[in-house]
Order: structure tokens, then sequence, then C-alpha cells
């Protein structure tokens, strides 16, 4: 509150009349919380899509891969062309279900790991779009999962179950490749600790993957090289978790989805390849998780707590401030940056909590006008007032 300024006459006034002295202070008016309104324009893309999962963007930005199910049907692979906004047929047909497509550096091959009835664990695929066939690579009784393509598309990284170490105990877990064209898989890793979620460094001559310590299970990235030999620790000890981590397009650093300790909330990290320092996102109180990253690399979008359930935020490098960018809903899932401007993700932000997620985008460079605004508060507050009532 901003000081008062009295003259000098005033005060001898107060001070001479008749020893009163328990005048109020002047009164303020506290100024309005500003109404929590959605800013930007959000368009609802599918209907009855199923969606399970958003996935990456192709190296053409022209379509996005995304995890769809299908009334009775199991979890299935799909493409989003990102002109038409339309999904297509599904590419996969898994009696159980897939997870982890990735698209390979030139955008004609699909990486996944699928479930079939023919085994009890997920097993490598490759999906070709040129030819729409799907080929096997693994042959396995053991969990085969989260391929990525080395640079060349030649070979793909994994992580498996399968331990090269004839002694291994139960559980452990290490990197391996496999040719794309098909053959037989070599071990990357073959430490006793396990190592697990491999990707491509940022100067694309290494590989970075996730190692967990024996005794304590803190996780920590590293860089190793193409031989399959450490380089270095690039995050120490500083982690208990590491569940998810992404390269910025700029190089200069590495986003990383995880806790300090096991009993903390999620958050999000700014990991300085240069100096090695790693910082928090702000707004330590607010549980942050799934990021996704601009194609310029100064924005990350992700889902973090809100009043009612999950809602989608928006991390600004440049300035440093975190916004709410969703107020509908109670669920957001995978958000993904399909252009520098243009954001989708999943909600079930239309069809109330029992809903099945649907894809939305919300698009930076469209903000609402004021009578747009107060429409958006209307209808919130409709909605609201008819659920007080049930």
């Amino acid at each position: 509150m901003p000081a008062l300024l009295i003259s000098p006459s005033v005060i001898g006034t107060a001070q001479s009349l008749s020893g009163q002295s328990d005048q109020k202070p002047p009164q303020t008016s506290e100024k309005p919380q500003p109404k929590k309104v959605e800013q930007y324009r959000v368009t609802k893309l599918t209907q009855g899509s199923g969606l399970q999962q958003l996935g990456p963007v192709a190296p053409d930005g022209k379509s996005m891969l995304l995890i769809g199910k299908r009334p009775d049907k199991a979890p299935n692979l799909y493409a989003m062309d990102l002109a038409s906004r339309r999904m297509g047929r599904p590419l996969t047909n898994f009696n159980l279900g897939v997870a982890d497509p990735q698209w390979s550096p030139k955008g004609d091959l699909i990486a996944l790991s699928g479930f079939d009835d023919s085994s009890d664990f997920s097993e490598l695929y490759c999906y070709d779009l040129g030819s729409g066939e799907l080929r096997r690579l693994t042959h396995n009784r053991f969990a085969d999962k989260e391929p990525v393509f080395m640079p060349d598309s030649k070979r793909l990284l994994y992580t498996t179950d399968e331990s090269p170490l004839p002694d291994a105990a139960f559980g452990i877990l290490h990197v391996a490749s496999i040719p794309v064209a098909g053959g037989k898989g070599e071990y990357f890793t073959d430490d006793e600790t396990s190592s697990i979620e491999p990707g491509i460094s940022p100067d694309q001559g290494g590989v970075l993957l996730v190692k967990i310590d024996e005794e304590s299970g803190r996780h920590s990235l590293w860089e190793y090289g193409k031989d399959g030999k450490a380089r270095r620790n690039l995050s120490g000890r500083h982690f208990a978790r590491i569940h998810r981590y992404m390269v910025d397009p700029g190089g200069g650093c590495i986003v990383i989805w995880g806790q300090e300790q096991v009993e903390q909330q999620e958050d999000i990290y700014l990991l300085n390849l240069k100096s090695g320092e790693i910082t928090a996102l702000p707004e330590p109180d607010l549980p942050k998780l799934r990021p996704a990253v601009s194609p310029d690399g100064k924005l990350i979008a992700f889902v973090g707590a809100a009043a009612h359930g999950s809602q989608l935020f928006l991390f600004d490098m440049t300035t440093g401030e975190i916004q709410q960018l969703t107020f509908k809903g109670s669920r957001v899932t995978t958000p993904v940056f399909v252009s520098q401007n243009e954001i989708f993700f999943g909600s079930d932000r239309e069809g109330g909590p029992e809903a099945e997620n649907e894809i939305y985008a919300i698009d930076l460079s469209a903000r609402l006008s004021d009578k747009e605004k107060e429409k958006e508060e209307k209808d919130k507050e409709n909605k609201e007032k008819k659920e007080k009532k049930k």
C-alpha cells in the first residue's frame, strides 16, 4: 500500500482533538483477483478417437503419431494428417496394444513395441509407411521397449530385460541394438546395473541413457559413445527418478521430467550441457509432468495440477514465467507442439470426468477477444452452478 503524505498542519489539528487517538486508518479496497479464463482459442479436433496418447510429429512436420482405442479393440497406432486434422485408418492391429512409437530420421519408418497373442511380452516392430508392411524385429520371451533410431536409420536402440550377463539378477534392464533390416540383437550396455531409455545426444555423435544405481536406486543421465563405452555422467546423483528427458532443439540443454527424492512430487528441470547446472522450473509447489518443447526451444508445455484435476501450462524460457493455459475439464494428457504456436493435447474438457479423452488444439497466436472471454466466463459459471445443484 503506498505511503500517505500528511502535512504538519493536519497532524497538529489531529493532536488537539481532546486526546482522541482511536482513529481508524483509511480503508482501501482490495484489488479483485483476476478471473481464471482461457486466453487462447482451443479447438476440438476429434470425436470418438479413444485417445490414449499423443506421439511425436513427423520430421517433415506433416503428420503426427498417436495411440487410440476404438470400441472393443486394443490400443493401436494411428497417424493424423496435420493439414486436414484427420486421423487415418489404424496402422496396426494388435490384439493387446502398442506403445513407444518413434519416427525414423527420414520419416519413412516407425519403430514401436507391440503386444500380440504370440508372446507374453512386448516385442519390437518396424512399420514401413511406403509399403504398409509391419515387420517384427525381436522374437524372444523378454520385454523389448522404448525403441529409438540411430541417426543413420540402420539400427534401433531399445530397452530390454534380457541380460548379457549369465548370472544377472532378475529385473536388470539393458540397452540393446538391432538392425532395422532384421537380424540378431546386440547388447549396447553390459553393466551390472540397469540402463534404460536410450536416446541420441544433441550432436548426434553419441547415445544418451538413464542408469539406475544398484544400491540406492537413484537415476542418472549418461552420455555414451556409439561404441557402447561410457563418456560422462551428465546429472550426477541429482535425481531419484528420471521419468523422461528430451533434448532442447537448440542443443544447449536437456529437459528432464523427474524427482529429486522418491517422496517428492514430480517436477521439470533444465540441464545446462555447458555448465552442468540443473535448474528446476519456477513454482516448486506446482507438480509438473509430461513436458513438450517448442521447435525453437524457448517454450515448454506441460501438464500441471490445478484446482480441478490436471490442466495445460506453459513455461516461457525468455521471461521465466509460467502460465496456465486451460481451465476446463479435469484431465489433460500428453501435450505436443505441432508448430511453434500450436499445441495438441488430450482432454476430457467437453465430456466430463467419465468421458474419454479427445484431441484438442490450442493456438498461441490466436488470443480470445474480450467478448469471447466474457462468454467463456459465463459458460464456466453456468456449468459450476449446474454441478452444485447436482
